[in-house]
Parts: structure tokens; sequence; C-alpha cells
């Protein structure tokens, strides 16, 4: 009885992988949504300065109807829209910019974000090949490529991604994550664990990273330290487990950074 308790018990957590995620980002670290698988896709390490207040979007969204198109109007409302959880607009709003402004990096990194965030991963590979160069490479933007690549089932790619961008910013938690939620994603459950304590040990590491962290260690059937760290709040899914090919293309996958 005491067994099939614990293994009842470990698909229930299993499902996490298909029903927590974001999220991340991109460090990035979108995310079901990239921006929770990612990080992100969420954009991880990249603060914009821009209001966060409801009653800011519309003042925003004016900036933007007197000149759409334009470049900060553009990044700041689709930026804003993404903050209030309106995805398909904030695409929309940087499909038009893309157009305004080719060959911009800073755009192209902002759309691959959005596409990635309402699952359209295709789209976000090719667009984010532009978002950055070899000889000014964007850690951002490659956390944000390796998320994608997780996203369409090519593991092995996305953790080149992930080791190029860790090359360039050591230990950011938000990069840690995602490669974390890669192993989730293949089950190697003892290097998500690895990855994923190690940035949830960096400063900056947030509640998704620990979240993450406390999935991995249900899925080995260390609940009571899983509880410790996100106070058993992961024990609520009830669904069967993921495949991995299934879930590395699902947009409800685990919280990306």
């Amino acid at each position: 009885m005491g067994g099939m308790q614990a293994e009842t018990g470990r698909r229930r957590t299993a499902t996490l992988l298909v029903a927590t995620l974001s999220t991340l980002a991109l460090a990035g670290c979108s995310a079901g949504r990239l921006g929770q698988f990612t990080g992100s896709l969420r954009d991880a390490g990249r603060e914009q300065a821009i209001p966060a207040a409801s009653a800011d979007l519309a003042e925003l969204g004016r900036r933007y109807d007197r000149n759409p198109g334009e470049k900060r109007a553009s990044l700041d409302f689709a930026q804003a829209l993404r903050q209030a959880g309106q995805h398909g607009q904030a695409v929309a709003v940087l499909q038009r910019a893309s157009i305004s402004n080719v060959g911009d990096a800073e755009i192209a990194a902002a759309y691959g974000r959005a596409l990635a965030e309402v699952g359209r991963f295709e789209e976000a590979r090719s667009v984010l090949v532009n978002a950055h160069s070899a000889d000014r490479p964007d850690w951002r933007v490659l956390s944000t490529q390796g998320s994608v690549a997780d996203q369409l089932g090519d593991h092995v790619r996305a953790r080149a991604f992930y080791a190029q961008a860790l090359a360039i910013a050591p230990n950011q938690p938000g990069i840690l994550n995602n490669l974390g939620l890669s192993h989730l994603l293949t089950r190697d459950l003892a290097k998500a664990e690895e990855y994923l304590r190690l940035a949830a040990a960096q400063p900056g590491a947030d509640a998704r990273v620990r979240a993450n962290l406390a999935l991995a260690l249900r899925l080995q059937g260390r609940n009571a330290e899983a509880d410790s760290l996100d106070g058993g709040a992961g024990r609520t899914a009830d669904v069967a487990p993921p495949r991995p090919a299934a879930a590395s293309r699902n947009p409800a996958t685990p919280r990306r950074g």
C-alpha cells in the first residue's frame, strides 16, 4: 500500500513538467509560456525601466498609437502587454515593429521572446537568429534560444545554447534554471537537481527557481525536502506523468527563469 501511495505521489508531481510551465523565460528565463519556461522565457537579468501599473498600460498604448512601429514605444508597450498577460497583442505590436525596424537586434530579441510565449516556437527560432551576432553574442538571447530548442525537443542543441550563455554570464540563475529544466524534460533528475540547486543558491534567484527545484525533488520521491522549499504547493497537481517529447513541445511546461 505504501509503495502504491508513493508511486501515485510521483505520478502527480511528475505532471508539473506539463502543468506548471513559462514560463520560464528566456533568460533570460522564460515556461508553458516561454516566459515561464523561459524565462522565458521571462527576460531574466533584464529590468525594463517602464511603469508596471495598469493605468500606465493605457498611456503606453496611446504613445504607441501616436507612432506605431517606432522602436522605443513598441518595446515599452509590448513589455507592458506581456506583463499584463496580453501576449497575443504583444506579438502583433512587435511584428509591426520588426517590419518598421528591419535588422534591429533588440526588436528581434523581444519579438522572438514574445513568439515563444505564445507557443510559436518555429517562428521564434527563426527570428532569434537575427537577435544577436557571433561577434556580439547576448546571453539572454542564447538562453531564450535554448528554451525554444527545448520546447521543440532538441535538448542537445538547447544545452549548447545554455553553455554559450553561461560562458558569458557564469552562474546566472535564469540560465541555470533553464538548464535544469532541460534535464527535467529528459528525466535526468540528478542533473536537473544539480543545476537547479546551483541556480537557487545565486543572488537574484526567485521563487520560480525554488519551485522548480522542489519539483525535481518530488520527482525523486523526496517530498519532505520539497515541502521545505514550496510549502507543499507542488503536491496539488493530479494528471498523468509527461512524456519528454510531448512535454518539450507543450506550451504548458515547468517554470523557466
